[in-house]
């Protein structure tokens, strides 16, 4: 009797850290990469991907909430590679909350289209791909032989995909996406915040003498939570070698970033996004860094 209450526990802890760790998995998708606004919107639409002729790599490191133990950890990786009027792309990101690991890779293809002005451009992209959720075994406190935490590793790898769309000029952009197509089809009675259903955004380059300006306005939405509305831009120097960007988000947290473009052959980005004010007295804010990288130049 005392060994069946002591698996009932088991059970019972690995049930409540999966649906813990899962909370905290979501953050992923109500804060996205903060790259994704101006360094890599590849991250956001697939019609983004080889946008621009040339080939790059983008490397992308997030660590959430450090102050908590089993702070979620976000990796991404992003390759894409443009012609005239075709791009591919290929796109991975991992995310590490508590005992959960969630793993996503997608490969897309993107159609771009030029307009009569040869600035003007309607880019058409999509995206097909793998999404797996593990436990680390290793990280479970009870039985590594619990039979919950070995029927939640037997799921299947959910296969999904996502469709964008963008309008390109000189100075005008404007996209929209739809993310997890195949699971927002899926009729569910689930009510987690766990993935991405859209994102749109508009955005407009101001030139002048000593600095490029870009506002830029988005809107997302996530299953189960409130839509979130970003309102920001991006200021480079002329020789856009150095740039500032902030942006506010409507779930009250704001994202502060830096960014170095070294001779048009690499990019580095930082960036801070402080707590939403209900995890203020729990958790630090998330630290970004990305990588970019040049490989192919365009001609």
């Amino acid at each position: 009797m005392k060994n069946n209450f002591k698996a009932f526990y088991i059970q019972l802890g690995v049930l409540a850290l999966v649906f813990i760790v899962s909370i905290s998995s979501s953050s992923a998708q109500i804060n996205p990469l903060g790259a994704q606004y101006f360094q890599n919107q590849y991250l956001a639409n697939p019609a983004m991907a080889g946008y621009q002729s040339g080939m790059r790599l983008n490397l992308g490191y997030r660590n959430q909430w450090d102050n908590i133990p089993g702070s979620p950890k976000n990796v991404s990786v992003t390759g894409d590679y443009g012609t005239e009027k075709v791009g591919v792309g290929i796109n991975f990101f991992k995310d590490e909350a508590g005992l959960l690991n969630r793993s996503r890779i997608q490969g897309s293809y993107a159609y771009h289209l030029p307009l009569n002005d040869d600035s003007k451009k309607l880019h058409f992209g999509i995206s097909l791909g793998l999404q797996t959720e593990r436990l680390n075994y290793q990280a479970i406190v009870g039985s590594a032989n619990d039979q919950t935490a070995i029927r939640f590793n037997d799921q299947e790898s959910i296969l999904d995909g996502d469709f964008g769309m963008a309008y390109t000029s000189s100075n005008l952009s404007i996209m929209g996406s739809i993310s997890n197509l195949k699971r927002q089809l899926e009729i569910e009675d689930q009510q987690s915040a766990d993935f991405g259903t859209f994102y749109a955004a508009i955005g407009y380059k101001i030139k002048s003498t000593d600095w490029n300006i870009e506002p830029r306005v988005a809107y997302r939405g996530v299953r189960n939570f409130q839509n979130i509305l970003d309102v920001g831009a991006e200021i480079r120097t002329a020789s856009d070698q150095l740039g500032f960007m902030g942006m506010y988000h409507s779930n009250k947290s704001m994202s502060f970033g830096l960014s170095y473009h070294q001779k048009k052959d690499w990019q580095l980005f930082l960036l801070y996004n402080n707590p939403t004010q209900e995890l203020k007295s729990y958790a630090t804010g998330t630290f970004e860094i990305g990588l970019q990288l040049n490989l192919i130049k365009k001609k």
